[in-house]
């Protein structure tokens, strides 16, 4: 969106520390620090101190909770984000937000409520 966003694929190997691949099903949590990306499918919530990215292919079946959120895939479930939450044009958010800050590109889906205070940002 005016150049100000990065889209998944040019965030580098390096900002990511691990990457759930598209023929990866995940059933169950996940919880750690550092930055990850899901371009499979995860059934479960994740929890995450750092950066989470859903690639194009990526779909999540619950509550995520962390730094930052780009969501250029699916995610049905609630989100607690404490910095900013991005939904891309290709990218579904069905589940109530509380971010910091949110930015929704044209053709990006959003249902549900959101929340946005201070103790967020």
């Amino acid at each position: 969106m005016f150049g100000i966003m990065k889209t998944v694929s040019e965030v580098t190997s390096k900002e990511i520390k691990t990457i759930i691949d598209k023929d990866t099903h995940i059933v169950g949590n996940i919880n750690g620090d550092g930055s990850l990306r899901v371009d499979g499918t995860v059934d479960g919530d994740i929890t995450l101190e750092g950066c989470v990215f859903i690639g194009e292919s990526g779909r999540v079946n619950g509550t995520i909770t962390a730094d930052e959120l780009t969501i250029s895939g699916v995610v049905d479930g609630n989100v607690i984000i404490s910095n900013r939450l991005s939904i891309y044009a290709d990218g579904q958010l069905t589940g109530d937000i509380n971010a910091g800050s949110l930015s929704v590109e044209v053709g990006g889906h959003f249902n549900g409520y959101c929340n946005m205070s201070p103790a967020f940002a």
